[in-house]
């Protein structure tokens, strides 16, 4: 098949790249893809802050406003399988500099709606124009750096998501009294303007070059499609299975918790000041910031003692469960401590992404990370909808506001434990597989 390279685009466009990356240049592509995740998270994260200010001016639900802030996973989730196709043809560059213009157009159309449609249209293309933020990078890495820096790579990358998090969480609330919550997408989109022209001109272009002889069962990067042999390899894998609860209930969960429901939930439950939230939700993602630098710091140290990222993951999403039945239903002053553990134990979700990654080719990484992608924010959409209904389904049957969400995140914890079960007893009826990558023993990419 026709073998995908890659060169310098800036500078000097003729000279390969020597592989796995090292140095400034490794660092240079790293950062090209942070900027764009950063505005990612900014996007999904900020209705935490401006959910009052939405409910206000145009008096909508709970369950309006959680459609409303699942609108963003709907865009996101329709582009992921032809996200995926076009990370494998057209390489990272080109495939997330193109979609993140939907993103610049959306949070436009959200500055200058006039109504609840417009907000909801717009909240998709937003979402659908940043769909190729991290999935972009995991694609990149793949093919770019080394097999054992894939776990440091990930948590690095969500360092930076939650750098933008947090500039959308408590600066943003400060700002949004002076140029209103209009103003502040304004300015997101000059902003996601910026991180386009980032990624054009800083990332390597994709180039084809010689071809070489594939085996019936593959399927060329260059001829991915959207056909059941492009994907039968993925949706076959024994493993895929396995870990896909976590992504769909734990990972999606947790993010339909951190961009909506955790703000309202110190509001109603607690009876915090909204500033006092906006504050408690700083920290909650400051938390996790560090527990994600943590994380990049302590994996390569367990690996020579023996414990591989697998493990690690583990633990800490079973300790995650513990400490969420503490943060959801131990309501005391200090409650805050409980759900900055939870941010803590949380931080290994995203390790799953990468762990998944390494069991396929380096050919079929855009179609991997996007269709596990894919199921995570379909259960983000599900979780951060269905919390919003319980809530009027409670409020509904006579129930105050704690008894409703004591009813919506326990069902939440429920489901996140029944697949967490299931990731425990799979290997038993799926055991591992792994994939011989030909690519992987490439040392250098010449033109």
């Amino acid at each position: 098949m026709s073998r995908t390279h890659y060169s310098h685009w800036y500078g000097r466009p003729n000279d390969h790249l020597k592989l796995p990356l090292e140095g400034g240049f490794a660092l240079r592509i790293f950062l090209c893809f942070a900027m764009a995740y950063f505005m990612s998270y900014a996007f999904r994260t900020i209705n935490v802050v401006i959910a009052p200010d939405l409910v206000r001016d145009l008096q909508i639900s709970n369950a309006d406003l959680g459609l409303l802030s699942s609108a963003y996973f709907v865009g996101f989730g329709m582009t992921q399988i032809p996200l995926g196709l076009a990370l494998d043809r057209f390489g990272p560059r080109i495939t997330e500099t193109w979609v993140m213009t939907l993103a610049v157009i959306g949070a436009i159309m959200f500055a200058l709606a006039e109504n609840f449609n417009t907000l909801v249209i717009a909240r998709v293309l937003i979402g659908m124009g940043v769909s190729a933020c991290l999935m972009a990078a995991f694609s990149g890495f793949r093919a770019w750096y080394a097999p054992s820096q894939q776990g440091q790579l990930a948590s690095a990358m969500l360092v930076f998501g939650t750098s933008g998090a947090l500039a959308s969480t408590w600066p943003v609330h400060l700002v949004t009294p002076y140029i209103g919550w209009r103003g502040v997408f304004l300015v997101l989109a000059g902003l996601s303007f910026l991180a386009i022209l980032i990624l054009y001109f800083g990332l390597p272009v994709r180039k084809q070059h010689q071809q070489r002889q594939h085996t019936n069962h593959e399927v060329p990067s260059a001829q991915a499609n959207l056909s059941w042999q492009s994907y039968q390899p993925i949706l076959t894998n024994p493993f895929f299975w396995r870990i896909l609860p976590l992504g769909t209930f734990c990972y999606g969960g947790f993010i339909a918790i951190q961009t909506l429901w955790f703000g309202p939930w110190l509001i109603e439950v607690m009876e915090y000041h909204p500033s006092t939230a906006a504050q408690i939700v700083f920290g909650f993602n400051t938390v996790l910031l560090f527990a994600y630098l943590f994380n990049a710091w302590i994996l390569p140290k367990l690996a020579k003692r023996g414990v591989d990222t697998m493990r690690y993951m583990t633990w800490m999403v079973g300790a995650s469960m513990i400490m969420q039945a503490c943060a959801y239903f131990w309501q005391t002053p200090l409650v805050w401590i409980w759900w900055y553990l939870f941010a803590i134990t949380c931080a290994s979700f995203v390790l799953a992404q990468s762990i998944i990654v390494l069991y396929f080719p380096k050919h079929y990484s855009g179609r991997v990370s996007t269709t596990y992608n894919l199921t995570l924010f379909i259960g983000a959409f599900i979780v951060q909808w269905g919390i919003g209904h319980l809530l009027d389904l409670g409020i509904a049957l006579g129930w105050n506001k704690t008894s409703a969400y004591d009813l919506a995140l326990a069902v939440f914890l429920v489901v996140q434990i029944a697949g967490f079960i299931w990731f425990l007893i799979a290997p038993k009826y799926f055991p591992a597989t792994f994939f011989r990558d030909d690519e992987a023993t490439d040392e250098a990419i010449k033109i």
